[in-house]
């Protein structure tokens, strides 16, 4: 035990190291930190805006809690990731609380583990977008709705319910839908499956369960009917764009496999192990009764969202805490076919690393061979403890991320130093963008950004202009380097670093004095 407890606060500590190390990531990371920006701005935190419009396309706790953390520790990069790095924090304890009541402590532990040092879990925690939020509210949801069924105490279910409706606040209504639908699909399997109760207290316990649903529907009902209220058929036309026609979206086909390819990578190191213990499960399942709604969840969450139309690979995260505690539940277990899986697992770490030191051309210097032997060494000495060597295994290439990959690509992200020290040096001009628009740029001016359609509304003497050429008339006072892609899609971003791709020369510029305007 004392073992995993150093493991899991090497984890936390490699998951918020350098927390502000980067300027805002774009575009999306973006949208979140400015339009928290404009809401300690204007006063308002029920008026939403993106660059000073409306911005309504998810609903407002992200946006609250990032304005919070604002108000307490002042505006910047690490103060708005604060909230993600806490989400994925507040979800390991709600794993070690709920391993502990379905299994042992021991559990809970290695569940916490697994869950914090997978790759996806590893870098949204650093990464403010509603994803991480919403898995901690409803991995509470889903954790307190499975104690009022094995306790059948209220209490429990009013936790759910709040927990839920946070949930709701965060990412939307459409998540009644997997909530109802894991109790309904736990129950059926419960009482059918394992004689364990009857349809009838079943029934009871789901329509209380739905009463529940309805109530903590009330707060993200309000939201929408204040956005309607407020914003009319603009609300209406963002509404069905984001939640009805990513759903049904006629454009695209079917994909079964999307998500559970999502997961072999996105749940590494541990994805062949979960899918070696999701296959035992079910072999055995009715001697696991204990880990029913673990599945439950995670089954009914997959198959809902292999159905939707419109797919993201982070649509899936929310099954992440229950896919780390049937992982957890081959704790101590020794199988030939476990021991080759954690093999595997080492090995596709090891490569992993070799080809994150060669992009970067670090040299073997005793930093970097401390941590590798070291790694080595516990992962040998662990020979007993399978699972527990695979979180060994990805502390090298954590390491490395966090003090060598996040500090690295900053050399390619000048966004904060070019446009503050516009700022400072043309305070009273109006920064206008004649090529790309990116994101950040708000949050970095402290100001609205304007289009080019705005160039006509000021006199040429009023603007400092961003754009893709050198125009006559108008004198450089910045150039730079920027990438044209998107970050989001980091391993494509590295790669285009690597290959000098999709970065374009941008200039500022101010209207050259000629007499008068």
């Amino acid at each position: 035990m004392a073992v995993r407890i150093l493991l899991l606060l090497i984890i936390v500590f490699l998951t918020a190291y350098n927390l502000g190390v980067n300027d805002i990531w774009q575009p999306n990371e973006a949208f979140y930190a400015e339009t928290a920006r404009e809401i300690l701005e204007k006063g308002n935190p029920l008026e939403l805006t993106y660059n000073y419009e409306p911005r309504l396309e998810k609903p407002p706790l992200t946006y609250w809690l990032t304005a919070l953390s604002y108000t307490l520790f002042g505006i910047g990069e690490w103060q708005t990731r604060i909230v993600p790095l806490l989400s994925a924090l507040g979800t390991a304890l709600l794993l070690i609380f709920y391993g502990r009541v379905i299994g042992n402590l021991s559990v809970g532990v290695l569940s916490a583990l697994i869950f914090l040092s997978s790759l996806q879990v590893f870098s949204l925690a650093r990464y403010t977008s509603p994803e991480m939020p919403l898995t901690f509210f409803l991995t509470g949801a889903f954790i307190f709705l499975h104690l009022y069924d094995l306790r059948n105490r209220s209490i429990y279910l009013f936790l759910s319910g709040v927990f839920l409706s946070l949930a709701l606040l965060t990412k939307g209504i459409p998540f009644i839908v997997p909530y109802l639908g894991v109790y309904l699909f736990y129950l059926l399997l419960k009482v059918s499956v394992f004689k364990a109760g009857d349809f009838k207290s079943s029934f009871k316990k789901f329509s209380t369960a739905t009463v529940t649903v309805i109530v903590s529907s009330i707060p993200i009902l309000g939201w929408y009917i204040y956005c309607y209220l407020h914003y009319g058929e603009l609300f209406l036309n963002v509404f069905y764009s984001e939640v009805i026609h990513r759903a049904i979206d006629p454009n695209k086909g079917w994909n079964l496999l999307f998500y559970p390819i999502v997961i072999l990578w996105a749940f590494l190191p541990f994805s062949l192990i979960f899918y070696y213990s999701l296959v035992g499960f079910l072999v055995r399942f009715k001697n696991l009764s204990e880990y029913l709604f673990p599945f439950s969840q995670f089954f009914v969450f997959l198959a809902i969202f292999t159905v939707a139309k419109g797919k993201i690979p982070v649509y899936i995260l929310p099954t992440f805490p229950f896919m780390a505690i049937l992982t957890a539940r081959l704790l101590g277990k020794r199988h030939m076919a476990l021991t080759f899986l954690n093999g595997i697992s080492l090995l596709l770490m090891g490569v992993a690393t070799f080809v994150v030191i060669q992009f970067l051309r670090l040299p073997l210097d005793s930093e970097i061979g401390l941590i590798l032997l070291i790694t080595l060494t516990l992962w040998v000495a662990l020979e007993k403890w399978d699972i527990t060597r695979t979180v060994v295994a990805v502390l090298p290439l954590l390491y490395l991320a966090t003090f060598k990959v996040l500090p690295f690509v900053e050399k390619y992200r000048p966004y904060k130093e070019v446009i503050t020290s516009l700022k400072e040096q043309f305070p009273n001009k109006k920064l206008v963008t004649a090529g790309v628009f990116y994101k950040d740029f708000p949050f970095y001016w402290r100001g609205k950004v304007y289009t080019k359609e705005a160039l006509s509304s000021f006199k040429p003497s009023e603007v400092l202009l961003f754009s893709p050429t050198p125009l006559k008339g108008w004198k450089v006072v910045k150039e730079v380097k920027l990438y044209t892609g998107s970050e989001s899609r980091f391993v494509v971003f590295l790669r285009d670093i690597k290959k000098r791709k999709r970065f374009k020369r941008f200039y500022f510029l101010v209207k050259e004095k000629k007499g008068k305007d």
